[in-house]
């Protein structure tokens, strides 16, 4: 396994017409999962840890541990990468740690302190080759743990512009997607993506990607966005399969290992599926 800064997967993703997509990780079964199908379809891949997931992991170096052990012998390109981080704080740990990628969400805030949060994090970031992720408006009505969050907005051409000059290597954007299971089929404003596209030089990235339509996100790919990120999908995948597991046996003699085999094999199938939408399999050797 290569740990690499996620703006070379995704600059290479940018110019070939494709999108590498950024799984959310909170155990040792997930990273499992989705190293072992990413060597299997020869496609680069992130991994993305919340804050919240770090904290259940013990520190930043945990899950960077976890990774470079089971990937090693594992022939793929993988960013690691902090998602949605909510302070200054936050980035500089998780860059400590090892991280290849950070993500500064300054989206709650007015624009001159999300901007001026976002220097201060790619002054840091920059000077050891880690690659930043901004936000601009807010990715649909909760955040990515399901709370409900309050001025729900999409995201501003010119806000997204004036955070691009801040230095960050590639750009959230809030278009119509959001967090979570859709209760609808979700609509991209693809006039607003045109719109950001003719104001900023750097990639979008495209949060919410669980349940968007196949002919959404590709459309997308084509007009700037070159990192999706899925969590909903995969968690459900590992929770449901732990669960009927737990339900088909006897509990008191069910090895634990067992559970995590069927959440790994069924977060499998996910995983190939986005690989699938995003266009990224066997980019590897290409």
């Amino acid at each position: 396994m290569r740990l690499v800064p996620m703006k070379d997967l995704m600059a290479k993703a940018h110019a070939q017409g494709y999108a590498v997509p950024a799984f959310n990780c909170a155990s040792l079964e997930m990273i499992q999962c989705v190293l072992r199908t990413s060597a299997e379809l020869r496609a680069p891949v992130i991994l993305g840890v919340h804050p919240v997931e770090i904290a259940y992991f013990g520190s930043a170096a945990v899950p960077v541990a976890i990774a470079e052990t089971v990937g090693a012998d594992l022939d793929i390109d993988v960013a690691i990468h902090m998602d949605h981080g909510d302070s200054v704080g936050n980035c500089v740990r998780s860059i400590r740690g090892g991280f290849s990628s950070v993500m500064y969400d300054g989206s709650h805030l007015p624009i001159d302190e999300n901007a001026a949060n976002c220097r201060k994090v790619v002054e840091i970031a920059h000077a050891v080759g880690v690659t930043v992720e901004g936000e601009v408006g807010t990715i649909g009505m909760t955040d990515e743990f399901g709370a409900k969050l309050e001025n729900a907005h999409l995201c501003d051409p010119d806000m997204a512009e004036e955070l691009a000059g801040t230095g960050i290597d590639c750009l959230a954007v809030a278009i119509g997607n959001a967090h979570g299971f859709y209760t609808e089929t979700p609509e991209l404003r693809f006039d607003l993506v045109e719109e950001i596209r003719s104001r900023i030089d750097i990639p979008m990235v495209l949060h919410g990607g669980t349940g968007i339509p196949r002919d959404q996100v590709r459309k997308a790919i084509t007009m700037g966005v070159a990192k999706m990120n899925v969590g909903t999908a995969l968690r459900y995948a590992f929770v449901s399969a732990m669960a009927e597991t737990c339900e088909r046996e006897v509990v008191r003699d069910l090895p634990l290992m067992d559970l995590g085999t069927a959440g790994i094999e069924r977060g499998a199938d996910v995983v190939r599926e986005y690989m699938d939408i995003c266009m990224c399999a066997g980019r590897l050797d290409r």
